[in-house]
């Protein structure tokens, strides 16, 4: 069963991720970035879905762009999600490659998180 974490600010959102894959995957939610270093060591997710506005005042990290982008660095392997509310993000590093291997726009649908969490788990990990 692959696995997912989620950062996600809204409760809300984070429910109803939860409820929409919880059936067809192994799923963790993170409260913070420390949380998700720990769930990053312990359970190796496959998939994280990661909110673009993070309410991380104590940390370096201003986004979740920001952090896609540490994880990217550290975890090759790992397909990111982000979580948005503006369309018109961009979501490529200073060298042109994408940061985020998917894109959700809030409100989320579940038919398009569904989707897009099949595509990603079907994605070999290239790393």
């Amino acid at each position: 069963m692959k696995k997912i974490l989620i950062l996600n600010c809204e409760l809300g959102t984070q429910m109803q991720i939860y409820l929409a894959l919880c059936d067809a995957y192994k799923i963790e939610i993170a409260e913070d970035i420390e949380a998700v270093m720990y769930y990053l060591r312990k359970m190796r997710p496959e998939i994280i879905l990661l909110d673009y506005h993070l309410d991380e005042s104590h940390s370096n990290v201003k986004t979740g762009l920001d952090l896609a982008k540490k994880l990217k660095k550290k975890y090759g392997d790992l397909k990111i999600m982000m979580l948005v509310d503006d369309e018109e993000m961009n979501f490529e590093s200073e060298e042109g490659e994408l940061i985020a291997d998917g894109i959700l726009h809030k409100p989320i649908k579940n038919s398009h998180l569904i989707s897009n969490m099949r595509r990603l788990a079907a994605t070999p990990n290239l790393a």
